[in-house]
């Protein structure tokens, strides 16, 4: 992805230093919000800002332009922002966006917000033309939804979850609009935005990018989809963006009182913020309401986290191990038994099963699983709960 700067086209030279802001915040901006993409500057231009990786032409595939002139009034400035393909310079999206000078912070922030959800639907375009191009083609999209609806049917693993995404921009490339094959990438890329385990950072941080505008664009297209509305919570939780993931889960309760994931994450995230209290009465709600082993592995490592935060180990060392009795690969429920063994005297099966999760994520940072849960949230009493977990883990002896 290639930037130009914008251009000052008012006829005034002193609004040069407002334009250069505006590009600079932009490109902030889409650090922040586009993570799976590479950004430079177009070839020729510099700027600023030197995080930018050196122009390669050959790998630019599209350009973000643009300029601010005179508005409508001699207050108003106007934005215009346009994305196009490098190959064939056609224009792919534009936006015209009229501001005072003092609104520029909230302008830029909307502008940012629109290019990144136009960039994730190129990136979907392309990779559910890909994805068909590897799978039957003869298959339309009720057939390639229920392939990957029968991949997520079993263990909770990163190559079923890549297989049903395939199978959903599968789907995709038959019907851009389809509501239920949106959710369903946005569901498989919330399985890796949530699991430090199954790949690098970068790829996690894309995923929830890419999950976050998959589900906004499935709302578009229908507001009340509950299982919508609590994926966008998910990813939300998994962000750190606590408060808007809480939000997301009362609605989408609002919406449909059966959703047990809703119940589920709610409370997981209700832990995240320092309630973990609040935890295991939604934890049970949810188990009531689906009693298959795939979700109830989920539930349980939900309610053993919380009774570890809350400082009862004995009870999350029942609940922990039931979860990986049904997902013996549940990163998670390994990672935090670990803690609970530590803490309850049992060093020795602490160390020996601390030592087989080393083994099994040899190619994950050591402190990637800390980051995760650490990061999430800025709760202090969350923090103080949670901290002396990875100590726990720290202290004992490597194999």
């Amino acid at each position: 992805m290639a930037i130009a700067p914008l251009r000052n086209l008012t006829s005034h030279p002193e609004q040069q230093f407002l334009v250069d802001d505006f590009t600079d915040r932009l490109v902030i901006g889409l650090f922040r919000s586009c993570r799976g993409f590479s950004f430079t500057w177009v070839p020729g231009e510099r700027r600023w800002i030197s995080d930018l990786s050196p122009p390669n032409p050959s790998e630019l595939k599209y350009v973000v332009s643009g300029s601010v002139q005179q508005g409508s009034s001699h207050s108003m400035l106007r934005a215009n922002i346009r994305i196009s393909e490098t190959a064939t310079a056609d224009y792919l999206w534009a936006c015209r966006e009229e501001f005072r000078p003092e609104d520029l912070v909230s302008i830029q922030t909307e502008v940012t917000a629109q290019i990144s959800r136009v960039l994730h639907m190129l990136v979907v375009r392309e990779a559910s033309r890909r994805a068909s191009m590897t799978s039957d083609t003869e298959l339309g999209v009720t057939e390639c939804l229920a392939r990957a609806n029968a991949a997520l049917k079993g263990e909770f693993r990163a190559d079923l979850s890549a297989e049903a995404q395939r199978w959903f921009l599968s789907g995709l490339a038959h019907d851009p609009c389809n509501v239920e094959a949106l959710v369903g990438v946005a569901l498989t890329c919330q399985h890796f935005a949530s699991s430090p385990w199954w790949g690098d950072a970068r790829a996690a941080a894309a995923a929830s990018d890419f999950g976050r505008e998959t589900v906004t664009i499935a709302l578009e297209f229908e507001p009340g989809h509950a299982a919508a509305k609590c994926i966008q919570g998910m990813l939300l939780s998994a962000a750190g963006r606590l408060k808007e993931a809480a939000s997301a889960f009362r609605q989408a309760l609002a919406m449909d009182q059966g959703l047990a994931n809703a119940h589920a994450f709610g409370g997981y995230n209700a832990a995240l913020l320092g309630e973990a209290w609040k935890t295991a009465q939604a934890i049970e709600r949810a188990m009531r309401l689906d009693p298959t082993d795939r979700r109830r592995s989920l539930f349980f490592f939900f309610g053993g986290f919380a009774e570890l935060l809350l400082g009862r180990a004995h009870e999350a060392i029942v609940l922990l191990q039931k979860s990986l009795e049904r997902n013996p690969t549940h990163g998670s429920a390994q990672l935090f038994l670990v803690a609970a063994l530590s803490l309850t005297g049992q060093d020795c099966k602490a160390a020996s099963m601390a030592d087989s999760f080393r083994q099994q994520y040899l190619e994950s940072p050591t402190n990637a699983f800390e980051q995760f849960w650490l990061s999430r949230s800025l709760s202090p009493v969350y923090r103080a709960q949670v901290y002396p977990l990875f100590e726990s883990i720290r202290k004992l002896p490597t194999g």
